[in-house]
């Protein structure tokens, strides 16, 4: 054997080098770059964290009418033989600027959800009247029609009509008479009386339909048999909410927003007269 190998070697052309050794480097190499790659892909998946619900955020300012007909009051003094006739427009945010064009019977409205344009919602003209009848009964002729005193009025106008435009809902409800889809929550029968007027997206009611329980943002969990329609919950802020249980969907456990759907900046006036 080794005969033949001296024999091989000398049958090579003088000043002929023997061909080098294939390198296996690059193999190596490359196998390396795409274990590197394949790391990097793992590594930035993993650092990479999900993406947050975004809340929505209110819209705005919009421009309405608070009322169809003039709001007629009547005023302190003189025998309350006074009254102020007047229309009032409300400069507001809101989620959604079709929610209180459906309160108010407006045309947008009809744009969001077809047909011809809703009327007012009666529970809240009621409620708007009687808030702006009590109101006046403490005002004078000269309170409602000084210069100097008006910018204050409709400060106090706008306090009363801000909860009554926008009341406190659960989910999807947009209305007092009816239950959020997801939950079967609504708002319990002393509504007008809660402390929490958060926004609508950040205060939200833990349902633990299975084991009956709820609680209200990081409150305390309170029990119920689901007979209740006005159960009060607090937060531990010391704000309190009543909600109705009666609807309950027994199988949702999870988060349900609750609080007003905009809030009132600003009343002007659209006519002002006292008679």
């Amino acid at each position: 054997m080794a005969d033949k190998k001296d024999s091989a070697q000398s049958e090579k052309k003088p000043g002929e080098q023997a061909a080098p050794a294939k390198s296996k480097k690059p193999m190596l190499l490359g196998g390396g770059v795409v274990a590197l790659i394949g790391l990097a892909y793992v590594f930035s998946t993993m650092a990479v964290p999900a993406k947050e619900h975004k809340a929505p955020a209110l819209a705005g300012p919009f421009v309405a009418k608070l009322s169809k007909t003039d709001l007629q009051v009547n005023l302190s003094g003189e025998s309350s033989k006074r009254y102020l006739v007047m229309k009032l427009n409300a400069e507001y945010f809101a989620y959604d600027e079709a929610y209180v064009q459906g309160r108010l019977g407006g045309a947008a409205a009809a744009d969001a959800h077809g047909g011809e344009p809703p009327k007012e919602d009666p529970l809240y003209i009621a409620m708007l009247k009687d808030a702006l009848l009590e109101l006046a009964a403490t005002k004078t002729r000269d309170e409602v029609t000084n210069p100097a005193l008006m910018d204050g009025f409709l400060e106090q106008i706008r306090t009363v009509v801000n909860p009554i435009l926008f009341p406190v809902h659960v989910g999807d409800s947009h209305s007092a008479t009816r239950s959020d889809t997801l939950s079967g929550l609504r708002v319990g029968e002393s509504v007008m009386d809660s402390t929490m007027r958060g926004f609508l997206h950040e205060h939200a009611l833990t349902l633990d339909g299975p084991k009956r329980s709820i609680a209200l943002d990081d409150g305390a969990k309170v029990t119920f048999e689901g007979t209740e329609r006005d159960l009060k919950l607090t937060n531990k802020a010391g704000q309190c909410v009543f909600v109705d249980v009666t609807d309950y969907k027994s199988e949702f456990a999870g988060e349900v927003p609750i609080g007003v759907p905009g809030r009132v900046r600003r009343i002007y006036r659209d006519s002002f007269l006292v008679q």
